[in-house]
Formats: C-alpha cells, structure tokens, sequence
C-alpha cells in the first residue's frame, strides 16, 4: 500500500505542466569538496547531491512566488547486498534497483541539517519490507491489459515532482580508441515527472545532467541558475 498509494496531483504548484518535450542542460562540481561537505554534515554523498537540488528547487519555486513544504520526488533504490569484506563477490549482475517515491522538506534552509534530513529519509526508503515485493508486483501488472499498465503507472509517475539518481562512476581513466575520456554527462528519463537530476562521477569530478520538461518548467535558464546556487551553498558546509 505505500508503495502503490495514488496521488491525486503534483505537491508544486508551479511545475504542474507534462509534455513529451526536453530541455537538457549540464553542470560539473569537484568530488573531494561535495565529500568534504558532506563529511562535514555527518552525511553521505548521496546526501550532498539531493541537499544541493533540494537548495535550487527552493530557490526556484521562491522565485515564482510560492514555497511548498514538501515535494515529492522520485529515487532508484540499490536492492544491490553490500559486499562482505573477505567474501567473494556476488556473482548476479544487471540492474537491481527499485523505484520509489516520497515527500521530502523544502524549506529546510540551513544546508547541512538538510542533508542530515535526506539522510535520515533514504535511510528509511532503504529499509523499507514492500522493497521486496516490487519484482512480484511488477509481474502483476505486466499481465494487465496495456491501457490498464500505462494507467496504473503513470499515475504513479505523474504526480512526482522531480526524480534524483546517483550514479557511481569509474575512479579510473578510461579511453575509446586510444582517446581519453575527459567528462560524461548522464541524461536520466523523467518517466513523467517535472525534472530527472541525474549524478554520474568520474575520476575526481561530478557531472550533473537536468532533464527538465518545459511544460512544467518554463524558465529553465532560472532553473540551472537556481539550482547552481543551491549546489553552492551546501558545497560551502565543509
């Protein structure tokens, strides 16, 4: 049930639009200071990159006149076993992750007791029983009629403000053809939300890729503005 609960509209009353459109921008941060901030904070960097969108969805909602006190957003959750030291490493490969959807605060405004919020509600998503029921569920509706598939999740989808992902990257060079490759901006699905903010590292930077839909965000040059500030701001905890 808290996991398929319906919603009946988006918690923004500013990014409420859906179309089929894209507007794709980018933004880069040094991984040793987002860790630095988030050490700082007793948070992880998880935490530092959903603190920092958190800080620009604020900014941007103030600057059309309207301060919500929750949004709800949309985050893959690893169902990956965390490695035990000494064990051999488990040997299922692809994806395993689940989606999930919750409200989390707005207008928190100190930074790091932000992230020490995020913290403490990924930390609840992860424990969360219905997780386990997800691949079960999913086969349930795979057996539903197609209109009856895209009505069920996409009122699930519809109503989430912005969806975050993380994405560990490679902490080693790579190259292609014998080029190096120097920057990789990640572009994840918005799945019917407002904005997809999407975190892929490499080496010792971050690249951030904003899929935002112009039918909900119709000042995108605002949004990036707002949400560089945000990620400023909480770069400043350490």
């Amino acid at each position: 049930a808290r996991l398929l609960a319906p919603a009946n509209r988006p918690l923004s009353p500013v990014m409420t639009g859906r179309s089929l459109k894209v507007d794709l921008d980018t933004m880069e941060f040094s991984l040793p200071d987002a860790k630095a901030a988030a050490k700082a904070a007793g948070a992880r960097l998880n935490d530092f990159f959903v603190a920092g969108v958190l800080g620009g969805l604020q900014r941007y909602h103030e600057a059309h006149g309207a301060a919500p006190e929750y949004l709800r957003m949309g985050m893959p959750i690893s169902l990956r076993p965390a490695p035990t030291p000494g064990a051999p490493t488990p040997g299922t490969g692809g994806n395993q992750f689940v989606p999930t959807r919750f409200l989390v605060p707005l207008q928190i405004a100190d930074p790091a007791e932000r992230m020490q919020a995020v913290n403490q509600l990924v930390a609840a998503q992860r424990a969360e029983p219905g997780l386990a029921l997800v691949d079960a569920l999913t086969l349930v509706t795979r057996r539903l009629p197609r209109a009856a598939q895209i009505g069920v999740l996409g009122g699930l989808m519809r109503t989430v403000d912005f969806a975050a992902s993380n994405v560990p990257g490679v902490a080693v060079p790579v190259y292609l053809a014998g080029a190096k490759l120097e920057a990789q901006y990640p572009f994840g699905p918005r799945s019917g939300t407002a904005v997809n903010v999407t975190l892929l590292s490499y080496l010792d930077r971050l690249f951030i890729g904003v899929n935002s839909d112009p039918a909900a965000v119709g000042d995108q040059p605002r949004l990036m503005a707002c949400l560089r500030d945000g990620f400023d701001e909480v770069l400043k905890v350490a």
